[in-house]
């Protein structure tokens, strides 16, 4: 369903394409799953929770809150060019179901936001649901960098490039004083 979804869209996508693709019978399908849009569900938020705990795994016990957003960049970075089906999968729930789209980004906001108050004290006086939905955007926009490649995978040291670039941003600001 994954690929199928990334690669012809929700709409074009059948039951009978998944199942036979997956070489189950629709039976087995509906066993697992109510219809289409239920797959769809699970594959939208397994999406969301591997990708946070494949970031959690890299950041680990890491303190320095400019350093969490630079490894956590990286991770993204890598997690996208290993998965290049995650941007069609996750934006296309903007068109399937307008509410898996924005609950979607809401609890990755959220989530977002707990960290950075955890640690207010290395951060500016900042509104820091904001600063999430800021910082968020930094990433998902750099990750596009792949699609703009026509999908093919960003090097390693490309990844590093850019989080140490972003770090940079982060911890000396954008413009000259």
């Amino acid at each position: 369903a994954d690929k199928l979804f990334a690669e012809n869209g929700y709409e074009k996508t059948s039951v009978a394409n998944i199942t036979s693709l997956a070489n189950v019978g629709v039976g087995t399908f509906y066993l697992y799953f109510d219809d289409k849009l239920s797959i769809y569900h699970y594959i939208l938020f397994d999406y969301q929770k591997r990708i946070k705990q494949y970031i959690s795994s890299k950041i680990g016990k890491i303190t320095d809150r400019c350093e969490k957003e630079r490894i956590g960049l990286i991770a993204w970075l890598e997690f996208i060019n290993e998965n290049p089906n995650t941007y069609d999968i996750i934006w296309q729930s903007l068109t399937v179901e307008r509410n898996l789209f924005v609950d979607y980004y809401k609890t990755f906001s959220n989530s977002y936001k707990k960290g950075l108050d955890k640690d207010s004290n290395q951060l500016i006086d900042i509104n820091h649901e904001h600063l999430s939905l800021a910082l968020m955007g930094i990433s998902s926009f750099m990750g596009l960098k792949i699609m703009i490649n026509g999908g093919q995978k960003i090097s390693n040291d490309e990844i590093l490039e850019m989080a140490n670039s972003m770090a940079n941003v982060l911890n000396n600001g954008l413009f000259k004083k």
